[in-house]
């Protein structure tokens, strides 16, 4: 399972901050895993926005939308003002 975290004003539009999630086979990078997160809630589709204003992390390391993402990897979304 992908674990996902969030920060600051995210952790509270969501209401949690971190979750534990099984990827749907079409998610293989950032960017799929956004518009799927969006899809499964109002709340991620607003939050998470395409990434905008978000420094996103996969397993540590700066990422971009196009950065590939596994079912065992650690993704978080930080507000840019926490930067």
């Amino acid at each position: 399972m992908a674990k996902l975290m969030y920060f600051a004003q995210l952790a509270e539009t969501l209401g949690r901050t971190s979750e534990q999630v099984v990827l749907s086979a079409s998610v293989g990078d950032v960017k799929t895993l956004i518009d799927w997160l969006g899809r499964r809630d109002e709340a991620y589709r607003k939050g998470l926005a395409e990434g905008k204003g978000l420094a996103i992390t996969v397993n540590r390391a700066a990422a971009t939308l196009e950065t590939a993402i596994h079912d065992v990897d650690e993704i978080a979304f930080i507000p840019e003002r926490l930067k």
